[in-house]
C-alpha cells in the first residue's frame, strides 16, 4: 500500500516539476500578439482582385510566428471604410476602430491602403500596424508600376511593419514559421499555398488557400488563375487554370504575329500537377507551342519548386 502511495507522490511531483520548468523556460520575448486584420482600404473597383489581395495579405500575416491573426474584415467597421480617405496617414482609420478595439495588452491593429490617384500614375501601397496598448503606429509605403508587384513584394513589408509595432528591434525576428524539413507527398490546400517557380518564362507563381492565385511572367505579364484539387486522398491532382482573357504575352516563345490569330480560339492555359516525395509539383501544361506548321496545342512537361510559404 505504502509503495503505491509513494509512487503516486513521485509521479505527481515529477509532473509538477515538468510544467514548472516549462513555464519558467519560455522566452518572454516571444509572447503572442493578437493581430486584428481589417483588410484593405482602396480605390480598386475590382472586387475579385481585392478579395485575392486581402486573402494573400492574411496568409502572409499567418506566417509570422509571434502573432495570431483575428480576421476582422466582416467587423462592423467595414461599413465605414467609405468614409476613410484613400490617401490617409492611418489616423482616420484607427479612429474608426478605436471603440471597437480599445487599448488592450498584446493587440495589434493592422490594415493596408492601396491607392492610385489616376490611371496613368503609379500604384501606392502602405501597410499600417498599431499597438493598441502603447499607441505606437508603424507604416511602410512604396510605389509600384504594376498592381501585381504589390502582391509579390508585400511579404517583407508586412513582416517589417508588424515587427516594429510589436517592439521587435530586429526585423528579422518577424520571419515566417520555419517549414518542416519533411516534404509532404500528399496534396492539400495547406502545402500548396505559397510562392513557386520552375518555368523559364515565369518569374513567380503564387497559389493561395482560397482557390485563387496569380502568375507573373518574366516579360512582366500577369495572369489570374484558379486553383483546385481533385481525386482521392493520397492520389490528389492539382489543377491550375488561366482566368484572364487571351494575352499574347502568355506565349513568350511564339512570335506575336503568329499567336495573335488565336486570340478568339485559344483555350485557357491549364496545368495538371502532382506532388512528388521531394515536395515539387510535376505534371503537364496544356498550352500552345510553335511548330513547323505554325502553332498547335501541346502538353508540355513542367516542374514547380516551392520557394516560400
Amino acid at each position: 500500500m505504502w509503495r503505491k502511495v509513494r509512487r503516486r507522490i513521485c509521479l505527481t511531483t515529477a509532473i509538477f516539476l515538468f510544467f514548472a520548468v516549462s513555464a519558467f523556460s519560455q522566452d518572454p520575448g516571444q509572447k503572442k500578439y493578437a493581430l486584428h486584420y481589417y483588410g484593405v482600404v482602396t480605390n480598386v473597383n475590382d472586387q475579385n482582385m481585392l478579395n485575392m489581395t486581402q486573402d494573400l495579405f492574411a496568409a502572409q500575416v499567418r506566417g509570422i510566428d509571434y502573432v495570431s491573426l483575428q480576421d476582422m474584415r466582416s467587423d462592423g467597421v467595414k461599413a465605414l471604410y467609405a468614409d476613410v480617405s484613400t490617401d490617409t496617414d492611418g489616423s482616420e482609420f484607427f479612429s474608426l476602430v478605436k471603440e471597437m478595439s480599445p487599448a488592450q495588452e498584446d493587440v495589434i491593429l493592422f490594415f493596408a491602403r492601396i491607392f492610385r490617384p489616376r490611371s496613368d500614375e503609379k500604384w501606392e501601397c502602405t501597410f499600417f500596424a498599431k499597438n493598441a496598448q502603447t499607441g505606437v503606429v508603424a507604416s511602410r509605403t512604396k510605389k509600384y508600376d504594376s498592381y501585381y508587384k504589390i502582391l509579390s513584394d508585400a511579404k517583407h513589408f508586412i513582416q517589417s511593419v508588424v515587427a516594429e509595432a510589436c517592439g521587435k528591434s530586429d526585423e528579422m525576428e518577424a520571419s515566417p514559421k520555419s517549414a518542416s524539413t519533411k516534404r509532404p507527398s500528399a496534396l492539400n490546400a495547406e502545402n500548396i499555398a505559397g510562392t513557386w517557380s520552375g518555368e523559364s518564362d515565369i518569374s513567380k507563381i503564387i497559389l493561395m488557400r482560397s482557390g485563387r492565385g496569380f502568375i507573373v511572367f518574366a516579360n512582366g505579364a500577369t495572369m489570374n488563375i484558379s486553383v483546385s484539387l481533385s481525386g482521392n486522398e493520397g492520389s490528389k491532382k492539382l489543377r491550375v487554370v488561366q482566368q484572364d482573357k487571351f494575352n499574347a504575352s502568355y506565349y513568350p516563345d511564339i512570335d506575336r504575329g503568329k499567336i495573335l490569330p488565336y486570340a478568339e480560339t485559344a483555350a485557357p492555359i491549364e496545368w495538371n500537377l502532382s506532388m512528388m516525395p521531394n515536395g515539387n509539383l510535376e505534371g503537364t501544361k496544356k498550352t500552345l507551342v510553335a511548330s513547323a506548321g505554325g502553332v498547335e496545342p501541346s502538353d508540355v512537361s513542367v516542374v514547380w519548386k516551392k520557394v516560400a510559404r
